[in-house]
Order: structure tokens, then sequence, then C-alpha cells
């Protein structure tokens, strides 16, 4: 009996890619997944962002309004205010007074003291008020000014 040899020659062994193409495609659609969750986040976040800001702008030109308002209270009063309150010094308060939409101010305008003013005489006299104004805008957006402002009175007359 004659027994040959058989010799099977193996070539080298081909990779499994099977199911690669599945694999690379949920991991791309992962990847675009989650950048586009991050950028719905990102204009979600920028929106309330420049909301919150819109409010507190318009809280802060309701707060100038009240400021203007006080001001205007003192350049048109053809006499010193009287002294309403003298626990603080208080010459005029303000409520709260609607503007537009959900706007408003109040203020309050206290009496700081006189001077004289170099030049005028002794009947001249400079008056000093301090006015703090509250402005609102919305429910959530609350500004204040505080303006110091004079008057020249003349006393005595």
């Amino acid at each position: 009996m004659n027994q040959e040899k058989i010799e099977i020659e193996t070539s080298p062994q081909v990779p499994n890619r099977e199911g690669f193409a599945l694999v690379t495609t949920l991991l791309m659609v992962l990847i675009l997944s989650v950048l586009a969750v991050g950028v719905v986040w990102m204009a979600s976040s920028e929106k309330k962002t420049s909301f919150a800001e819109g409010v507190h702008i318009s809280s802060v030109f309701s707060a100038d309004a009240g400021g203007e308002a006080g001001i205007n209270f003192v350049r048109m009063s053809s006499t010193p205010p009287r002294i309403v309150s003298y626990a603080d010094s208080t010459v005029r308060y303000q409520g709260e007074t609607d503007i537009a939409g959900s706007q408003k101010y109040d203020y309050n305008c206290k009496y700081l003291r006189k001077t004289p003013r170099p030049g005028w005489g002794v009947n001249y006299l400079n008056y000093n008020y301090r006015i703090n104004s509250n402005g609102q805008a919305s429910t959530n957006g609350n500004s204040g000014v505080q303006l110091v402002v004079n008057r020249l009175y003349r006393e005595g007359y």
C-alpha cells in the first residue's frame, strides 16, 4: 500500500467582514444624532438668553423713564418741593406707573441738602435731590436707577 501524502495548501484567512457596513452606519447615525441634539440645545439656550436679555433691557428702559419723570418733577417745580416725609426727607413718591405692556416704573425723590452757588448771591441756592427709580418688565425683569439732581432756586421772594 502506497500512501500518498496529500498536502493541502492553506491560503491566509480572509477576515470576516460580515456586518461591517451595518456597524459603521450605526456609528455614523449615532454621531450625527449627538451633533443634532447639541445644535438643538444651543439654539434653545440662545433663544432663552436673548429673551432674558430683552426683558432686562426693557426693565432698564422702564427705570430710566422713572428717573426722567423724577427729573421732570424737580425741573417743573417753581419753588423748592416741600418734604412730605421727614423720616427719610421724601419730597415725592410716584407709585407704579404703567408705560406699555408689562413695563412700569415707580420713583421717589428725596431732599439731600441746599448749598450756595458761587457767583449767584446769597438768595440763590442749589437744592440737591436723590431720585431712586425702579423699572419692571414682564414678571422677572427688575432694574434700578439712582440719580442725584440739583436745581437753583431763589429764596426769600
